[in-house]
This record gives structure tokens, sequence and C-alpha cells, in this order.
């Protein structure tokens, strides 16, 4: 189910996180909130999707590897109607599947640590 923080709270930019692995999203969602973001979280690229027709958001932040429609899928939609929403690959694979997609973003390697989540963030 879909988590929205309360954006009133949050200092920094408006995030999606996009992970299919609970822990991993209800984690990142939270290091991110307290970092001062406004945080809305998905399961799915298709559910990302929807959620980013109603509420746009200033960062993408995706799993690569989703059920259904692919981080890569999803960042490609996003990208096509969102232009200027910058876009963050999380990954256990490396950059190989990102490296090409004909817009700029960002690949961090799973399993991550802070340093390399701001570094990411503020590139």
């Amino acid at each position: 189910m879909p988590q929205s923080s309360d954006a009133s709270l949050a200092t920094g930019p408006r995030i999606m996180v996009v992970e299919d692995n609970p822990d991993s999203l209800y984690l990142a969602a939270e290091i991110l909130r307290t970092l001062g973001y406004a945080v809305d979280t998905a399961e799915s690229g298709e559910q990302a999707l929807h959620q980013l027709t109603a509420q746009p958001c200033d960062i993408l932040f995706t799993d690569v590897s989703l059920p259904g429609m692919s981080g890569i899928d999803l960042a490609r939609a996003v990208h096509a109607q969102f232009p200027s929403l910058r876009i963050i690959f999380a990954t256990g694979y490396g950059e190989a599947l990102t490296r090409s997609l004909g817009f700029a973003a960002t690949t961090i390697r799973k399993p991550y640590d802070l340093d390399q989540l701001l570094q990411a963030l503020a590139g």
C-alpha cells in the first residue's frame, strides 16, 4: 500500500521510492524522511506511474528489477512525461543496465550505504 509523508514537515524535495521488497522500501523511505524529503512510495512500476501522474515529484528513486514494469521502463515512461525529473536507480546488477538510456540518471549499487545514497542525491 502506498504511503505518503506529510509534506508540510519535509524541507527537501519530493521523492518517489519504488521498491518491491517491503523491508528495503520501508528502510529507504525512513532514511529519506529523516533527511527531510517528502516521500511517496510504491511497490511496483505501474503503481508508481499512476501515483506520479496524480502527484509529480522531484526525484524518482527506483529499483531496477521490479515485477511487471521494470524500473528502467518506469524511468523511460516518467522521463517522457516529466523530463526534468531526476532519476536514481538502485540495483544489484551494476551500471550496465542503466548506462545507455538516452537520458541522465544516477545508479547506485545495492546494498548501498548512507554515504552512497547522499552522494546520489547530491548528484
